[in-house]
C-alpha cells in the first residue's frame, strides 16, 4: 500500500508530465489550400479561436493558410479541414469536439462535455488558429470566428460575417452584406452595392460605422438603445423615428433593406462616390 508520500511524488510527476508537453509556440503555415473556383462559389471559413484576414485573389485561384499558436497547449490541439458540397468549400479549424466542417455542427473550439468536467486527467488548451486567405473577388465570402477579429478587403460578391469577441472590418466590399459581433464595432466601407443588395450590419457591445455610395436607396432603419446616430444621407423621418437614437425612413423606390443597429454604442453613416460604384 503507497504512503500519502509517495502518492503525493505520483502526482507531482504526473503533473510535471502533463506541464512539460505544454510549451508555448507557434506553427506558422500549419495548413494550406489551394483551389481554382469559379465565380459564384461560396467560401465558409470556420473558427473557433483566432483571427480571419482575407484579400482579395489575382485571379480565380483561392489560398487558404492556417497558423496555430499556443501558451498551455500543443499544435496537435488543433487540426484542419476541407469539405466541399458542390460551389460550397468549407474550410475549418477543428478542435476535440468541434462536430463537423459542414454546412451545420461546427461547434468551433468548445470542446469541454460534462463528463470530461470530472476527469482527473481532462486538459483544457488556450491554442489558437489564424486564417489567412486571399480569394477572387466573384466568390462569396462566409467567415464566423467566436474569439477574433475579422478582416476583409476587396470581397465584391457579398460578405457574411459574425464574430462574438473581436472587431470586424470589412473594406471595399461590394454584394450582399450580413455583418455583425457581439463584443466589437464593425466597420465597413462599400465600394459598390447591387440595386436589391440587402446591407445589415448589428453589434452588441460596439459601435457601426458605415461608408455607403451617396446615391444608395433603401429603407434605412439605423438604431441604437446606448448611444447615438448619425448619418449624412437625408433619411426623410417616419413617426417611429427617435432624435438622437432611432433614423427609420424611405429613400427612394428601391425595397432594399438598410439596417445599422447596436445596444451599446453608436451608429455612423457616412457617404462616399467612389468611381465604379453602382447604387440605387
Amino acid at each position: 500500500m503507497r504512503t500519502l508520500p509517495a502518492l503525493a511524488a505520483a502526482a507531482a510527476v504526473v503533473f510535471f508530465a502533463a506541464s512539460s508537453c505544454s510549451r508555448s509556440g507557434e506553427d506558422d503555415r500549419a495548413f494550406e489550400w489551394m483551389n481554382e473556383l469559379p465565380p459564384g462559389a461560396v467560401v465558409h471559413l470556420r473558427d473557433g479561436s483566432g483571427d480571419i484576414t482575407i484579400r482579395r485573389a489575382s485571379g480565380q485561384m483561392a489560398q487558404v493558410t492556417g497558423n496555430r499558436h499556443w501558451r498551455h497547449g500543443r499544435s496537435s490541439d488543433i487540426k484542419f479541414a476541407v469539405n466541399q458540397q458542390g460551389n460550397d468549400y468549407y474550410v475549418c479549424a477543428m478542435w476535440r469536439g468541434s462536430g463537423r466542417c459542414a454546412a451545420s455542427g461546427y461547434r468551433g473550439a468548445n470542446s469541454s462535455s460534462f463528463l470530461t468536467m470530472f476527469s482527473l486527467f481532462h486538459r483544457r488548451t488556450d491554442a489558437a488558429a489564424d486564417f489567412v486567405a486571399e480569394l477572387p473577388a466573384n466568390v462569396v465570402v462566409d467567415a464566423r470566428t467566436t474569439n477574433g477579429s475579422v478582416d476583409i478587403d476587396g470581397v465584391q460578391s457579398g460578405v457574411t460575417a459574425h464574430t462574438v469577441n473581436g472587431t470586424i472590418r470589412a473594406a471595399n466590399v461590394a454584394g450582399p452584406l450580413a455583418i455583425s459581433s457581439t463584443n466589437g464595432n464593425v466597420d465597413v466601407s462599400a465600394s459598390a452595392v447591387g440595386e436589391n443588395d440587402p446591407i445589415r450590419l448589428t453589434a452588441t457591445n460596439g459601435n457601426v460605422t458605415a461608408e455607403l455610395p451617396s446615391t444608395l436607396q433603401g429603407a434605412f432603419d439605423l438604431s441604437t438603445v446606448n448611444g447615438s446616430v448619425t448619418s449624412d444621407l437625408d433619411i426623410p423621418l417616419n413617426g417611429r423615428s427617435r432624435a438622437g437614437r432611432h433614423l427609420e425612413g424611405q429613400i427612394g423606390a428601391s425595397s432594399r433593406v438598410v439596417r445599422l443597429h447596436t445596444v451599446n454604442g453608436n451608429v455612423m453613416l457616412s457617404t462616399a462616390t467612389k468611381s465604379g460604384s453602382t447604387a440605387q
